[in-house]
């Protein structure tokens, strides 16, 4: 027996994404429409068979298949309006060649409950129809599963349309129209809780929409109930899903139920052996179960309502089972190192009796994956472990991990209070190891990492507590100046997070030993530390952590010491306020830098910066640091014109720092640009390679300042001698900036390029990344200082009494100006200088 009349629906069908896949499905095409029972499929086929009677002249036939005696063929026969010439003892796919021999005509031909044939000689036809489908016809199945066929054959030939669950699924809009069917109004908000709870599975809408009917005055309470689930929504799931499941399946449901998710292992873990088997088959019946990837495992859930269902019948027919269903879950995310995970069964099991114990084992992990709070969270409710002082160090160790400098100081000191009483859940040395790293962490957080020195403790045994320990102190003796002591602990560190799949540890160790190679001076080491930094924020919370953001600030950097040009929109947005931590505010101040050449005002964000410059001199200066920062922003504020601020700036400096290179280099660009070159040159001179140490960077401005300085006094033979040793000094890290940087460099370049024999294609290189502003002239040394008396009214003469040479050579320099900038008169020259940023 078999339905073969078009079914009339009570209600009016909401489109959804599977309407449109039956429109795009080709003629000579067979869409085949799998999903769970009460998702909407029947209504789908319904909806496509009335607009297809309405908008074309098409034969639309529907059989529905029966579990009692059926004859596939004579349906399909008699839905079409066909009869057979043959009968009897034919094969069924000689009687399907008649079938399909009658579709002259556009047809459309719709089987629904297609999971119902069995009978092999009825599949048998089918797969003969489906196969031999002229182009006029289309054939639409619909069942929970797909008929057993050899489905590739159809798909391999391009003939075959799937439709699944997602494509019935309601959106949120189609369930306020639903809901509105049923005289029930639903606000946006509403009907997103709809579709998290229900996932736009039809029936479970419509039933909701019933029952939020009956209980128009309290949806809050009403959705609490739907969620439990309902006896309505429990029936339905039983009579469609459960009641076919065999004892074996449904104890694996019960089972797998626990955990929001499972994995095979997990599985295997919780429901015994043969559970491979079984998920088979459920994945092949299209049993309402997600799946997803992770890790290249496949994890796979229920759907909510049906878990719901699940657990709320494991509680009821297994009470005593439940509590070790959790502790066993539990034990397997820990052992899988996810305690993320287990500390929701460990919570799960009445009064928690093991969360001391996983406070203790997966503590530090917690706090190492960014999941800390959640652990902190749930130990508020729990008084006596929330006051004990390992948890106090662990409120600290999550403070200082999100930056929080205030919070992290009054956890540290709180952990301290009673220190006479031991913590009841770690031994003395791990609590001495974290507080030593916390605070070591708090230095580096509020710029004062230098007031000590940070040794890395002893191994304690507890992997992830060393790792802590290694990676805050290592910093603490980064930031303090010790970068190479520093970084070998920072690498122990980063191993273990490597192995343990930590990423927010690896970026935030390779983003610290970036700024160690950098203090190093080793500019390729920190871009390749940052770019593996960025490269390994896999996760979002790791790519939007501040480690990321200060990553990028650092690989940027590397790459401006090298001459590339900066991309200001890949560089993180300055959000720096007063309570942020040191690393921070810096990471801020060197994006404003590499940024300030964009800025629309660029004279009032350099005096911005040279402000921010001076509170962190205040108030967290790092060793080196501080001191080349002063030397770019001074370079900026010179090339600006604003002396006074960066007078201001430096004064500062060597008032607040301790005696640097970096310092005598800044007060060595102001002598210069005050036109005193032998003030400047009495000051570099003493800065011999020696007395440089070991960063390039310094090495090669002083070689450079000191070359300018010789060229302005006529000094050749020292002139040549710097600009060589800048030149050696340079290569080994391919340090452009300082020649783009240093004012009057370009000159000796272009006095010196193409005889400098093995450093000519560096030379080359450094011409080739010099800036090209629209319309700025290359000056030289003398013009520019000629071109910076203007403004002030002095006559010519007057103006080579200032410089100490004749009227003639003023007049000379000029004219020479005028040319350059294309002007006629001192007044313009002075506009078009200040147009193009010479003034």
């Amino acid at each position: 027996m078999s339905d073969n009349v078009i079914p009339e629906l009570s209600f009016t069908p909401l489109p959804c994404a599977a309407t449109r896949k039956f429109d795009q499905a080709r003629a000579g095409q067979t869409v085949l429409l799998c999903a769970p029972a009460g998702t909407g499929k029947t209504v789908a086929a319904v909806a496509y068979a009335r607009k297809v009677q309405r908008k074309s002249d098409a034969t639309v036939g529907w059989v529905t298949v029966t579990e009692s005696a059926f004859d596939l063929v004579t349906a399909l026969a008699d839905a079409l309006g066909h009869d057979l010439p043959r009968a009897g003892l034919c094969a069924p796919t000689e009687r399907a060649a008649d079938v399909i021999a009658a579709m002259t005509t556009p047809t459309v031909l719709i089987i629904d409950d297609a999971h119902k044939l069995t009978d092999p000689l009825h599949l048998a036809a089918l797969e003969f129809v489906l196969t031999h489908l002229p182009d006029n016809a289309t054939v639409l199945l619909a069942g929970r599963f797909a008929p057993p066929l050899r489905w590739h054959t159809i798909d391999l030939a391009g003939r075959l349309t799937r439709i699944g669950t997602t494509d019935l699924a309601l959106s949120p809009e189609r369930i306020i129209q639903l809901f509105a069917q049923h005289g029930c109004a639903l606000a946006p908000t509403e009907a997103a809780q709809v579709n998290e709870l229900t996932q736009g599975w039809a029936a479970l809408v419509r039933i909701a929409a019933l029952y939020l009917a009956t209980n128009p005055d309290d949806h809050a309470t009403a959705f609490a109930a739907l969620a439990r689930p309902s006896h309505a929504v429990a029936d339905f799931l039983v009579a469609e899903l459960v009641d076919a499941l065999s004892p074996d399946t449904l104890a694996f449901l019960l089972a797998t139920a626990v955990p929001t998710e499972f994995c095979l292992p997990l599985a295997e873990y919780l429901a015994g052996p043969g559970t491979a088997r079984i998920i088979d088959d459920l994945l092949r019946a299209n049993f309402p179960i997600a799946t997803r990837v992770h890790d290249g495992e496949l994890w796979h859930s229920y759907h909510p309502m049906l878990r719901a269902y699940l657990l709320a019948e494991l509680a009821h027919s297994h009470p005593d089972d439940l509590p070790g269903a959790h502790r066993r879950a539990a034990d397997w995310f820990g052992m899988a190192g996810l305690p993320a995970r287990a500390l929701d069964h460990v919570l799960a099991e009445p009064g928690a009796p093991g969360l001391g114990e996983f406070v203790s084992r997966w503590g530090m992990r917690m706090v190492l994956a960014g999941s800390g709070q959640e652990l902190l969270d749930a130990l508020d409710h729990v008084p006596d472990l929330a006051a004990d002082s390992f948890v106090r160090l662990l409120r600290a160790a999550v403070a200082v991990d999100t930056g929080d400098v205030a919070a992290a100081e009054v956890y540290l000191e709180a952990a301290h209070v009673n220190s006479d009483s031991p913590s009841k859940l770690v031994a003395q040395e791990w609590h001495s190891t974290l507080d030593q790293a916390i605070s070591a962490g708090v230095a580096v957080l509020v710029g004062d990492a230098a007031s000590l020195h940070w040794p890395t403790p002893m191994s304690t045994t507890h992997a992830d507590l060393d790792c802590y320990a290694a990676l805050h102190c290592g910093a603490a003796a980064v930031f303090g100046g010790e970068p190479d002591a520093g970084a070998v602990a920072v690498r122990r560190a980063l191993v273990h997070a490597e192995q343990a799949g930590l990423d927010r540890v690896v970026v935030r160790a390779a983003t610290v030993l970036a700024f160690a190679a950098g203090l190093a001076g080793k500019v390729g080491e920190m871009a390749a530390m940052a770019d593996y930094a960025i490269d390994h924020a896999l996760t979002p919370s790791a790519r939007a952590s501040v480690a990321t953001e200060e990553a990028r600030v650092l690989a940027a950097y590397a790459a401006h010491l090298r001459g590339a040009s900066i991309d200001a929109g890949a560089l993180p947005m300055p959000t720096v306020r007063p309570s942020d931590s040191a690393p921070d505010r810096y990471a801020e101040l060197m994006t404003g830098l590499l940024t300030l050449d964009n800025a629309p005002d660029r004279a009032l964000a350099a005096t911005a910066l040279a402000r921010t410059l001076e509170r962190l001199i205040a108030e967290a200066p790092l060793p080196y640091t501080t001191g080349a920062l002063v030397v770019d922003l001074t370079g900026h504020l010179l090339r600006l014109h604003l002396v006074d601020v960066a007078k201001h700036l430096v004064d500062l400096a060597q008032r607040e720092l301790e005696p640097s290179v970096e310092l005598t280099i800044a007060e060595a660009s102001l002598a210069l640009h005050g036109q005193r070159a032998a003030g400047a040159l009495a000051l570099l001179e003493p800065l011999g390679p020696e007395s440089v140490g070991k960063h390039p960077v310094s090495a090669v401005t002083v070689a450079l300042l000191t070359g300018v300085a010789a060229d302005r006094l006529d000094r050749a033979r020292l002139v040549e001698e710097s600009f060589e040793r800048a030149l050696l000094l340079a290569t080994a890290e391919q340090l452009i900036r300082p020649f783009l940087d240093v004012v009057g460099v370009s000159d000796i370049v272009d006095r010196f390029g193409g005889r400098c024999g093995q450093y000519d294609s560096f030379v080359d290189r450094i011409r080739a990344a010099r800036p090209s502003t629209p319309g700025a002239p290359q000056l030289t040394g003398t013009e520019l200082v000629v071109l910076r008396h203007l403004p002030s009214g002095l006559t010519a003469s007057k103006i080579a009494t200032d410089m100490g040479v004749s009227v003639n050579t003023v007049k000379t320099h000029m004219r020479g100006i005028y040319q350059k900038l294309g002007v006629n008169a001192r007044g313009e020259a002075i506009v078009r200088a200040r147009g193009v940023g010479l003034l």
